[in-house]
């Protein structure tokens, strides 16, 4: 029904005609595809016209192009672009836009014969496309109304089952193929819950018709299958006011054939509140914007890029010097898209968002004194090196690994949780790579507190479980929808998903000295656990029944022969064979800096979800590999760039821009080092059941130390292996605390605490106001500060309690609060 493009001499004809495309200029049109063949009397293709001003900005111009077929019976073009067969013979397609022309060679052959409808590349699409299979319709576990197809049109064979041979066969009538119910109801002549769903004289319903009237059958046999999936454009950015981009989808199939697939692929955008795409696969956003469309047609997939850029006529281009290759990447995107990054900020806002971002702790005084004090202009970068080698990197550092090994009291123990904490606060002080780092964590075993990478063991205990943790954590990738069926929107499998888990299929706990809390389920494990292996791994796929071996995913071959612990294996593909392992861990270091990954879910790379900037990311990539997979080297050199020293107010061209690291992302401290910065602030280190004294907030090691302070903040309970589950939201609880939480309270009135000191030192209000803003803020008091702070003081009957207000003040500012 949707014919193919013929491959040999065919396409050397027309490859031959698409010479007369050459010779571009700036100001120009370019016509896409460049060479257009169409066999079949249905034959159709969709045309592509983009228009290049003499600036090289482009916009879409097929809706307005004018299109001119001589000889002129050889063929038809829509207004929407889309070119039909009328007769057999070679000739030219004018295309005209505002003055501009192009030419493409243009070949018809068989216009007097149709080439019939194919169940498994025309039907199987149109069902997809018109959302039949999904989930919410008859895709779903129990089907709808009577009526089940796999999902996603996973199983071919069992929708063809479905269809034919179900309820008597009744939905479809190859005597009368018009009659059939699965023309009937999706074109909503008679009743249909999902209503109607194209129409009646519409190309899906024509082949749907048609398909049945050839007896309803199944060409598995003959049909060849999807290579490869082209899009055109693959990126492009948009000059305004063009809202609107055509795309051409060509499917490359298994017997050297293209087709124009460009009405059958099913297209879905990243944001389907700012961007929508028709049937045809033309894109109209509503507003500015960046998306990404991906396109899937049978097992086929791709992505096409689209900014959508605002209306900048006056676009001046502020350029920053470029400090690192970083800088080079981002700013070169941003100028690409007229967009002019914020100010560098000053010295005492990079000291103290260095200083948070690298410790999770604020500079102290003598700290923020000397780095004002020094001349040397390269002191940020010495700041930075320092920084990074401190006790507290490691420290904080540990937290954040702590959020994804899922380090909590229930599976770990008591005594567990800190042996992992020390274990991880160990791995980055002395800067271990990160791929050694991951190769001990996925082949420990033994003793779980004399071997504490084997505690990854006890939080993830059964295969699925691990395959999922090791996808997510260790490459960024979801697999999760593979558990049960094949991912919808993406390449993974249920083969690979349960080729992964193989690896896992053989290793078992077992409790040592365990001491159950009856207060806690029958997970609780408060001893230590050995973990071991039994047998060979292997697993039975559990829809196929087919016994699988440990296989990595999306690899066709993949060998584990005599080798007693496959972990081993997967060890080494996952950290030197794959570079996903590299770029996942790059973008975590990035988003950790930054507040946004490069990819954002940091844990959801997909073809559907492209990096905002993959260039940028690739430079991260190669940077942390050519580092050893060192963390170290890759945090200096984020730090050390002009883009993480931008600042977070916003010009003109950045304020509605959130994806391109055009201006600092502002973001409430987490929980931890919120607590951390109050007892700094304060001078009141905070005292924690079951925790040396002196530890802070940030070194604790389960989910559930530190009291509510910490939990109304959003520390995480540590049961989902994802950086989510960490909540930076908002809530009437945490005013709270902050206004008069005991948290807070006990360090404000502490008589020991800075307050105290400062009054004990005989120091007049003027030292201590420039004490209390330099712990807090990172800078000295300003003149309306001044002039508020100190009368109240001066005024006061309490000169301890007005102090306490003054801190409780400044404690609770925004600025204070937030990371600039």
């Amino acid at each position: 029904m949707f014919p193919s493009h013929p491959s040999g001499p065919l396409r050397l004809f027309a490859a031959l005609f698409a010479l007369l495309a050459l010779g571009a200029s700036p100001n120009r049109i370019e016509v896409h595809p460049s060479a257009i063949v169409l066999d079949g009397s249905n034959a159709r293709q969709q045309l592509a016209v983009t228009h290049f001003a003499s600036d090289a900005s482009a916009r879409d111009a097929t809706p307005t192009a004018r299109f001119q077929v001589e000889p002129a019976n050889l063929a038809t073009v829509s207004n929407s672009g889309v070119l039909t067969a009328q007769s057999d013979g070679a000739g030219v397609l004018i295309v005209d836009s505002e003055g501009q022309v192009a030419r493409v060679a243009l070949l018809v052959e068989h216009s007097g014969s149709r080439q019939s409808t194919s169940y498994r590349l025309d039907v199987a699409a149109v069902l997809t496309k018109a959302g039949c299979n999904m989930g919410a319709c008859h895709g779903n576990l129990n089907g709808k109304g009577g009526f089940r197809l796999s999902l996603r049109g996973d199983d071919p064979a069992f929708d063809l089952a479905s269809m034919t041979r179900e309820a008597m066969g009744r939905r479809v009538n190859v005597l009368e193929p018009a009659s059939s119910l699965i023309v009937l109801k999706p074109t909503g002549l008679i009743a249909h819950e999902g209503g109607r769903r194209f129409a009646w004289t519409s190309l899906e319903a024509e082949a749907l018709r048609d398909w049945v009237t050839h007896g309803a059958k199944d060409d598995l046999a003959t049909a060849p299958h999807v290579v490869r999936l082209d899009i055109i454009p693959k990126e492009r950015i948009l000059a305004a006011p063009a809202l609107s981009q055509q795309l051409v989808v060509i499917a490359e199939l298994s017997d050297g054939t293209r087709r124009d697939v460009s009405r059958q692929a099913t297209y879905d955008v990243s944001d389907p509140t700012k961007v929508s795409v028709t049937n045809d696969g033309r894109v109209k956003a509503n507003r500015p914007t960046e998306t990404a469309v991906a396109v899937r047609y049978l097992t086929g997939r791709t992505v096409s890029r689209l900014t959508f850029l605002s209306a900048r006529s006056g676009f001046v281009r502020h350029a920053l010097p470029e400090h690192n290759i970083v800088d080079r990447h981002v700013f070169a995107k941003l100028e690409a898209i007229k967009v002019n990054p914020s100010e560098p900020v000053t010295d005492a806002v990079f000291l103290r968002r260095a200083t948070l971002d690298a410790t999770g702790r604020l500079p102290t005084p003598s700290q923020v004194r000397a780095f004002r004090e020094d001349p040397d202009p390269l002191k940020r970068d010495t700041r930075i090196d320092r920084l990074i080698e401190s006790p507290e990197f490691a420290d904080f550092w540990a937290l954040k690994w702590a959020d994804l090994l899922r380090n909590e009291e229930k599976t770990m123990g008591e005594k567990g949780v800190w042996v992992l904490q020390r274990w991880l606060r160990d791995q980055f002080a002395a800067d271990r790579p990160l791929d050694a780092f991951t190769r001990d964590l996925l082949t420990a075993k033994g003793s779980t507190w004399a071997n504490p990478a084997a505690g990854f063991f006890r939080t993830n205990r059964d295969p699925q479980t691990l395959a999922e943790t090791v996808s997510q954590v260790f490459l960024g990738v979801r697999l999760q929808c593979a558990r049960c069926h094949n991912h919808p929107f993406d390449i993974w499998t249920q083969d690979d998903y349960y080729g992964l888990a193989a690896f896992f299929s053989n290793v078992r706990q077992k409790q040592i000295a365990n001491v159950r809390n009856d207060d806690l389920d029958k997970h609780e494990i408060n001893g230590d656990e050995i973990i071991y292996l039994v047998g060979d791994a292997g697993m039975i796929h559990p829809r196929t029944g087919v016994a699988l071996t440990p296989k990595p995913p999306q690899t066709q071959t993949f060998s584990t022969a005599n080798d007693p612990d496959v972990r081993v294996a997967l060890a080494e593909w996952l950290t030197r064979d794959n570079r996903q392992f590299a770029r996942n861990m790059a973008n975590r270091v990035w988003f950790h800096l930054l507040g946004r990954g490069v990819v954002e879910p940091v844990d959801d790379f997909r073809e559907s979800n492209p990096p905002s900037n993959p260039a940028l990311l690739e430079a991260l990539t190669d940077t942390f590999i050519q580092g050893g997979y060192r963390l170290r080297p890759l945090v200096a050199l984020i730090m050390k760039s002009q883009t993480y020293q931008l600042g977070s107010g916003p010009n003109e061209t950045n304020l509605e821009d959130e994806t391109n690291f055009a201006r600092a992302s502002v973001r409430l401290l987490p929980a931890e080092v919120l607590l951390d910065a109050i007892s700094q602030a304060l001078g009141k280190t905070g005292g924690y059941a079951n925790a040396p004294r002196g530890t802070g907030a940030t070194q604790l090691p389960g989910a559930g130390m530190g009291g509510s302070f910490l939990k109304i903040f959003g520390k995480p309970d540590r049961l989902l292996t994802c950086e989510c589950e960490r909540s930076d939201s908002t809530t009437l609880a945490q005013a709270f605390q902050l206004i008069n939480g005991a948290s807070v309270r006990d360090k404000l009135e502490a008589q020991d605490n800075r307050i105290g000191l400062l009054l004990a030192s005989k120091a007049d209000d003027t030292a201590i106001l420039d004490e209390l803003t330099l712990a807090a803020l990172g800078r000295g008091p300003t003149a309306s500060e001044r002039a508020g702070f100190l009368p109240h003081v001066g005024n006061a009957k309490d000169r301890r309690k007005a102090w306490e207000d003054v801190a409780w003040a400044i404690i609770n500012s925004k600025e204070f609060l937030l990371r600039h």
